[in-house]
């Protein structure tokens, strides 16, 4: 039976384990929306459902399940946020990211 390690962290250290989660599966910048207008956007796309949606739970956001691209692959569930609750999202994980991470945030705040 699992334990549910994670349900028992207190906040600190339940956005310790998101940014670490993050940092290897995340994704953020400045993307389009196809009509000229971009926007900052953060999100984690992975195969395991509940990772995902304990991104939803703490910053906020839904769950989806993309389309298939290929009907062999495995279905994955994606969490997004876009703008300023984005931005809200990073900057407080960042801190916890690899320097890698650091420095295309830096990158991307400077060009917004």
């Amino acid at each position: 039976m699992p334990k549910e390690s994670y349900e028992n962290l207190n906040e600190t250290n339940k956005l310790l384990f998101l940014a670490g989660l993050f940092d290897g599966e995340g994704s953020f910048g400045v993307w389009g929306k196809g009509n000229g207008r971009k926007s900052f956007q953060c999100s984690v796309e992975m195969c395991d459902k509940d990772s995902v949606q304990k991104f939803a739970d703490f910053f906020g956001g839904n769950v989806v399940k993309p389309r298939l691209r290929k009907s062999h692959w495995t279905q994955t569930y994606k969490w997004k946020l876009s703008g300023g609750r984005a931005y809200e999202c990073v900057e407080m994980m960042i801190e916890y990211m690899s320097l890698r991470r650091q420095e295309k945030y830096e990158n991307v705040v400077q060009c917004t």
